[in-house]
């Protein structure tokens, strides 16, 4: 038990840190957004959203390489013979090979598609291409950028990923910032900036990397074709559920283009924003556990993956809990502050999505676990057909006068489909005790929701429209703060909430003792 404890206070510790990252990445985010809207304006605004968009639908197999880079290196440090420096060499030569696999599809389909497809604004053709051939540099980037940044996670340095994070991002808000006071092109002088920003953190995560585990980035080609063979196949099936997330954000986001055009695609960039914000708040909290989850289990550990998958699929919800209600309760006017002038129909797109991030927080866990374990399959090949599947329903919908705002509510339905799937998958492929799961990862955070709409619908029928700023400021801490003592009191364990009083309070001790 001991040293469960002190694993347990590393992950609270890294858990800390990694969310003062994310508060900081999400304020400068916020921050950024409404420079930007305010410079290129809601067409552009879409225009770069669309284009973008067209990037990640691409670069689907970047996101799975991901979650196979960091399952293979935990798994290879989780062996007591492992060979950190063989995994990372063999890793970069599969990352090196998928960028130049994205750069062609960019450059035969991606071309095409903006050609022949897209929806524009008259004149703008030229500066989609330009912002086009930019994106797919940053993505190639990017995909070049994961095994080091999978290297800092495996060894759980979550300071210095927050440090190189905030830091970039710091470069970003400034580079923002000189776009609103730029006279040029605006649209191309951002995805420069973007470029930019991406290079940065390719060389920060380099020369960490250069610094604390020269030994095991050196270059050095191995062979091992049964081995390749089994990171493609797992990369293969990973990118099968990559592939269904972009078509959840970036494919919809084309067929509202198709049907409604740049306009709309600038109204729900905002959405998608705050969604992509939502959800990193959930993946962040995933990934501080998931080195000791998949660690645990290529060493034999099972009991000890078990705990951390229930706990940490009971604090995602109870976290997207807490972030929905404190937004949603003014919505209008953190969008107010947020961009200043609020696309129209933003405000009921971003409820929608909030709603959306909600029911996503429960499958928080389980996928690590699954991964961990190799046995990904079924589940890959589940979640992609029922994902992909409402795209289609989607377009479906549209051509019969639906309103944009279908898309999120056809997600919705996915959401919740798909989770009865998965606890089937769990209990026939690896025994999940899916009763224990439920009763120890979802009663709590349900509650706690149940106990939240009800003071939601309190605050609508006793609050004034016409309050002040200030007001609405306070509604919203009050908010923060009936949410918090819900989570807390109702949330979390007893042994939980004790582990937490005592450890603010040898905090405290330590502060008054100097």
């Amino acid at each position: 038990m001991g040293s469960f404890s002190k694993e347990n206070s590393r992950i609270a510790r890294n858990t800390l840190v990694i969310y003062i990252r994310m508060i900081c990445v999400i304020l400068i985010g916020l921050i950024s957004t409404r420079f930007v809207l305010a410079a290129l304006g809601q067409s552009d605004f879409g225009l770069y959203g669309v284009v973008g968009g067209l990037i990640s639908m691409l670069g689907f197999l970047s996101t799975a390489m991901s979650i196979t880079t960091r399952r293979y290196m935990n798994i290879e440090m989780g062996k007591p013979d492992g060979n950190p420096n063989r995994i990372f060499n063999m890793l970069m030569v599969v990352h090196i090979t998928l960028a130049g696999v994205i750069l062609l599809l960019a450059e035969t389909l991606g071309l095409w598609y903006i050609l022949n497809i897209m929806k524009l604004e008259p004149g703008k053709m030229p500066d989609a291409i330009f912002v086009f051939e930019v994106s797919t540099i940053v993505a190639c980037m990017g995909i070049v950028n994961l095994p080091f940044q999978s290297l800092i996670e495996a060894n759980e340095k979550f300071t210095a990923l927050s440090i190189i994070d905030i830091s970039t991002n710091l470069v970003k808000l400034g580079l923002v910032i000189v776009l609103v006071y730029y006279k040029g092109n605006a649209l191309r002088f951002y995805a420069l900036s973007m470029a930019v920003v991406t290079f940065l953190s390719l060389l920060f995560y380099h020369g960490y990397c250069s610094r604390h585990w020269k030994d095991v980035i050196r270059w050095k080609f191995f062979k091992g074709k049964e081995l390749y063979r089994e990171i493609v196949i797992f990369n293969n099936w990973t990118a099968l559920s990559a592939a269904a997330y972009i078509a959840r954000t970036q494919g919809s986001t084309l067929i509202v283009n198709f049907f409604f055009g740049t306009f709309v695609n600038g109204a729900m960039k905002p959405a998608y924003d705050l969604e992509n914000f939502s959800v990193m708040a959930i993946n962040r909290l995933s990934n501080v556990a998931s080195p000791q989850i998949t660690q645990n289990w290529g060493g034999g550990n099972h009991s000890r993956s078990l705990d951390l998958v229930y706990r940490i699929s009971r604090f995602s919800a109870l976290l997207m809990t807490i972030l929905v209600f404190v937004l949603l309760v003014e919505l209008p006017f953190v969008l107010g502050v947020w961009l200043k002038n609020v696309p129209e129909g933003a405000v009921f797109f971003c409820q929608w999505t909030l709603i959306s991030a909600l029911v996503r927080s429960f499958t928080g866990g389980t996928q690590t676990l699954e991964q961990a374990t190799g046995k990904i399959k079924w589940f890959q090949i589940m979640n992609s057909t029922l994902s992909l599947s409402c795209l289609p329903l989607g377009f479906l919908s549209y051509k019969l006068g639906a309103p944009p705002v279908t898309i999120i509510q056809i997600y919705i339905g996915y959401s919740v489909i798909y989770r009865f799937v998965e606890f089937y998958l769990l209990h026939r492929l690896l025994s999940f005790d899916v009763g224990s799961f439920v009763t120890q990862a979802y009663l709590r955070p349900l509650a706690v929701i149940a106990i939240m709409v009800g003071f939601l619908f309190l605050y609508r029928w006793v609050t004034p429209g016409d309050m002040s700023a200030i007001a609405r400021l306070a509604g919203i801490a009050v908010t923060g703060v009936v949410c918090l003592l819900s989570a807390f009191f109702i949330g979390l364990t007893a042994p939980e909430r004790k582990g937490v009083v005592d450890a603010a309070h040898s905090r405290l001790s330590r502060k008054t003792s100097k």
